[in-house]
């Protein structure tokens, strides 16, 4: 091959490799967002490029990416019809307000002695009129402080549902396995519809990842039918969590990371509640691997209270499988049946074992029949 041959072909390589690095750095550079996001969850720890963060120049890159998601939703409202003239302002559909003004925010604060952080509510004023959610007024103390609203929580035991109501299913590929099954049963026998948004490898850990408390707001104003929540959730969640982006993470278990978990917990209790939705939260059953296992105990004591707080249903899945303690089975924990009720993985449940946990949750549900109208007759 002549030389100048040779030249001519190491220069296109060199150009043609250019290209990709530059193109593979500017993807990089716009989509930083989301591979923190990928990484996050994947390895539990910041990304490589964490220490550039704060950089005018490298967040530029992020700004432009959702600059421009901002843009392209600003023109599908305009398109279908249901700009908000104010977008600081979240808006149903109806055009009915769904956060408080932030002069109202404010004086909240000094009401009542409200405690919960403003930024999980989303009621509107005249919702606070309701009986269910009427605020009440609290005595001084002696020192002069305002003494919190002592509110009183019925327990829930079971639920309610006509034909006209939705059941909402969110969680993990727990809940991908069990709510087909409860979705097709409540649609044969009851007629009840049901939304399943169930995702796997999601919890409440990394919300930059999947936000579900976001996710199940969004769909409870977006379907005003729904009466029901159902979540079922844990094994992706025993990890330490970001604080903020390319921030220090909170240790797993630490009182730090265990308020932030309770607070996403409360948030979509209160939210639920705000609604007049009923929540069933499924706690996880013991798992194969020590660690894990002993992770979901910690963390059931979490929703257990969090739930039962709030008046909520909290079942768990290690009295529907009779697990004694911290002992682990495949099988019914007592002996009384062979039916593997566990997959390979030690984790996850055999067909036999979702039909257990969606029998179990069916059977909290009480169907309401609606009066047969009569024809009027003269």
């Amino acid at each position: 091959m002549p030389t100048s041959e040779f030249k001519s072909n190491l220069k296109k390589v060199g150009q043609i490799t250019s290209v990709i690095i530059l193109t593979s750095l500017m993807l990089i550079w716009l989509n930083q967002g989301s591979l923190d996001n990928f990484w996050q969850q994947k390895y539990h720890r910041n990304s490589p490029w964490a220490s550039i963060k704060g950089e005018p120049l490298w967040d530029l890159g992020h700004n432009i990416q959702q600059g421009a998601i901002a843009a392209s939703k600003t023109f599908m409202a305009y398109a279908k019809g249901k700009y908000q003239d104010d977008p600081s302002h979240s808006m149903n559909i109806n055009a009915t307000r769904t956060v408080f003004l932030p002069d109202f925010q404010i004086g909240l604060r000094f009401l009542e002695g409200y405690v919960h952080p403003i930024k999980n509510l989303s009621f509107t004023f005249p919702e606070l009129l309701q009986k269910n959610i009427k605020l009440v007024q609290s005595p001084l103390l002696r020192n002069g402080t305002v003494q919190s609203a002592a509110v009183e929580i019925v327990p829930k035991i079971h639920v309610s549902l006509g034909i006209k109501d939705k059941v909402l299913f969110a969680g993990d590929s727990m809940m991908q396995g069990v709510a087909p099954h409860l979705k097709r049963r409540l649609t044969k026998e009851y007629g009840i519809s049901s939304i399943n948004l169930s995702k796997q490898s999601t919890g409440l850990s990394y919300p930059s990842f999947f936000d579900w408390p976001k996710t199940i707001s969004n769909a409870l104003r977006e379907n005003a039918d729904i009466k029901l929540v159902v979540i079922f959730l844990g094994p992706n969640d025993p990890w330490d969590i970001p604080t903020k982006r390319g921030g220090a993470y909170l240790k797993f278990a630490s009182e730090d990371w265990e308020n932030l978990y309770r607070q996403r917990i409360e948030t979509i209790l209160n939210d639920a509640r705000q609604r007049q939705v009923d929540v069933i939260w499924v706690g996880p059953p013991n798992m194969r691997q020590k660690k894990l296992s002993s992770n979901m105990v910690y963390l059931n004591k979490l929703y257990r209270t969090e739930v039962e707080k709030m008046g909520e249903i909290y079942v768990a899945v290690n009295d529907m499988f009779k697990y004694q303690s911290d002992n682990y089975s495949d099988y019914v924990g007592d002996g009384s049946s062979r039916f593997k009720l566990r997959s390979g993985d030690g984790i996850h449940f055999s067909l036999s074992g979702q039909q257990t946990i969606s029998n179990y949750l069916f059977s909290l549900i009480t169907f309401i029949q609606e009066p047969v109208k009569e024809d009027a007759t003269i």
